[in-house]
């Protein structure tokens, strides 16, 4: 490929502005025969590489970038990839710390003499010491480091001589990872192995200078487990790659200090009896990696994973294979799947009768918990009927003149109107109701876990059952943890497993009331899976999480059901998110 000047400029300005984001960062990647990237030098440097290597061949007084001397193009000077780019980006004031390692494929003597003459050409690289120069492959003898001016380094390839050499001018220790491991970079290393990696890396780590395996597993397995070994520098032929999965490695992994109690079901229900109450709990976005991950940190053990009925459910949207919280929601409270962005219609826009609707009319009380907003798509697909989520004022509307008796949720910031039908109360002071009540936990959305929630969600649970308990009327009670969703959307580990975990609190609040009074059908599930989350590493024994992602929007992967009380056993098996719906509805032997 051609570089242009106009190119060039472009580059130098993006470097420019990106100075801080492509810095060195936790890991560091070497870029691996650099050279037979697409673009040399720009395509490592660009994407955060914090080293960079240069096989070295010297033919006719000539230094050129080629790993052997049949491979050469005359085109490909050390000075015109390396030296000259290295140049311009000093000239332009954005080159970055950057080790260069040399790697010499032709005599050494004779290629260094060239190599010392030729960076001499260059003060601003070799005295501006961004730069460091490191020569690897056919190196002098050790004994002969010393002989070299102090912009050359080295990096030395033998652990059984670090004791015996002057390190002084040695900048990375290197050693070919093939000489103690066969592992291929998937599942993990034999113990054998294993020892044997550890045992080089800690001798190597002795010299207290830096350390890079070559001939690696080009894996990303194999990149974050060196790089949790203490591996320096990872080698790699997929700088960029690399480069974004090690920056959020740490981020991507979550350890729970201490687990969680959790609830151990009794199962004393008469499982063909109608049930009186309905609890239904959607985790947004939660999957059954969300399960595992929290399950994980929780040391094996949830409370939702107690259970035993337990069914997968298909949730496509009617005009999409990916839905929605929207269509997702308003297919489980209405029976009716619809189209993206709608709530409580059908794919035309007219109105469905919700659980909502359809038991308050049967003098079942009916409520909310959501640590969303009240007119979030979740909570508003239970009571409202509009074509559009985001139609704010319109879900407000519908929320005043629905059959909800109350809510606990956030969504302060529109009570001026919602005030004017529902009797704001706090958690504190809200133990019974004699009309439609708001009860808020945010202006907005209620804080996050990141945020110091605290345990406000588990205790709205346990309150909403507290106050629906001392009515004589049965209940339909929806409660959703509306941020696993957002955890997924942020690729964030640490917040789906907070969030989770959150959930899993709140469920034991559920089953606890299910067990006391032998007669409510609890059905736990998803609107959807978001950010295609996958468990890639962790320990059970130590409650820790590796996760990875594939997207920031939703998948349209099954999501799990688990039911516990009179009727579960009617959730289990495989079916479409609108049979949570006509499910329910059956289980309470009432017509639609």
């Amino acid at each position: 490929m051609r570089i242009t000047i106009p190119f060039l400029f472009f580059l130098c300005a993006l470097l420019k502005s990106n100075t801080l984001l492509y810095g060195q960062g936790t890991y560091h990647v070497h870029s691996h025969n650099d050279y037979a990237q697409e673009l040399p030098f720009w395509y490592a440097y660009g994407t955060g590489a914090s080293s960079i290597e240069a096989d070295l061949f010297l033919k006719d007084d000539m230094l050129f970038v080629a790993h052997a001397e049949d491979e050469i193009n005359p085109k490909h000077t050390f000075k015109r990839l390396y030296l000259d780019r290295m140049s311009r980006l000093e000239e332009e004031g954005v080159l970055r710390d950057l080790q260069l390692l040399i790697d010499l494929k032709s005599e050494a003597y004779m290629t260094m003499e060239k190599i010392v003459g030729v960076l001499e050409g260059y003060p601003q690289l070799v005295k501006g010491g961004k730069v460091k120069f490191v020569i690897s492959g056919n190196r002098p003898k050790p004994i002969d480091y010393k002989n070299y001016p102090d912009f050359i380094w080295f990096d030395h390839q033998n652990l059984d001589e670090l004791d015996e050499i002057d390190l002084e001018k040695v900048a990375l220790v290197s050693v070919s990872f093939k000489s103690y491991s066969v592992w291929n970079g998937y599942g993990r290393m034999t113990a054998p192995d294993l020892e044997a990696v550890e045992n080089a890396i800690e001798k190597a780590k002795s010299s207290e200078k830096p350390f890079r395996f070559w001939a690696t597993p080009d894996t990303k397995t194999a990149w974050a487990r060196l790089a949790k070994m203490g591996v320096d520098f990872i080698n790699t032929d997929h700088p960029a790659l690399a480069r974004q999965y090690l920056d959020k490695l740490n981020a991507n992994t979550f350890q729970l200090d201490q687990p969680n109690e959790i609830y151990t079901p009794k199962f004393e229900y008469d499982e063909y009896e109608a049930p009186r109450n309905i609890i239904l709990m959607i985790g947004d976005g939660n999957g059954l990696a969300q399960i595992s991950s929290a399950m994980i940190a929780n040391r094996g053990n949830l409370t939702v994973t107690g259970l035993k009925n337990i069914g997968l459910v298909k949730t496509a949207s009617s005009d999409d294979l990916i839905t929605d919280s929207a269509a997702g929601a308003t297919a489980m409270a209405t029976g009716t799947r619809t189209i993206n962005r709608a709530i409580g219609v059908d794919p035309e826009g007219k109105a469905l009768n919700s659980l909502v609707d359809v038991l308050g009319s049967k003098c079942f009380n009916t409520a909310i918990v959501t640590t969303d907003a009240i007119f979030g798509a979740t909570p508003s697909s239970f009571y409202a009927h509009r074509i559009e989520r985001d139609n704010t004022t319109g879900l407000v509307e519908d929320l005043k003149g629905s059959q909800l008796d109350f809510f606990i949720a956030g969504g302060k910031m529109e009570n001026a109107t919602i005030g004017k039908a529902f009797d704001e109360r706090t958690l504190d002071t809200f133990n019974d109701y004699k009309g439609p009540t708001a009860v808020y936990l945010g202006d907005n959305k209620a804080p996050s876990m990141e945020n110091d929630r605290g345990s406000v969600f588990p205790m709205a649970v346990q309150k909403s059952l507290d106050v629906l308990e001392r009515s004589k009327d049965p209940f339909f009670l929806m409660v959703e943890a509306a941020q696993i969703d957002n955890g997924g959307h942020a690729n964030s580990t640490t917040d789906i497993v907070h969030e989770m975990l959150y959930f899993d609190q709140a469920i034991a609040k559920a089953l606890k009331f299910a067990d006391t009074t032998k007669n409510t059908l609890v059905v736990i599930t998803a609107d959807h899976e978001t950010s295609g989350f996958g468990i890639v590493g962790g320990s059970l024994d130590e409650g820790l999480v590796q996760g990875d992602f594939l997207t920031v929007d939703h998948t349209g992967i099954m999501v799990p059901l688990f039911a516990y009380g009179p009727q579960a056993d009617r959730f289990n098996g495989v079916y479409g998110n609108t049979q949570i719906f006509e499910k329910i509805i059956e289980s309470l032997d009432l017509e639609k």
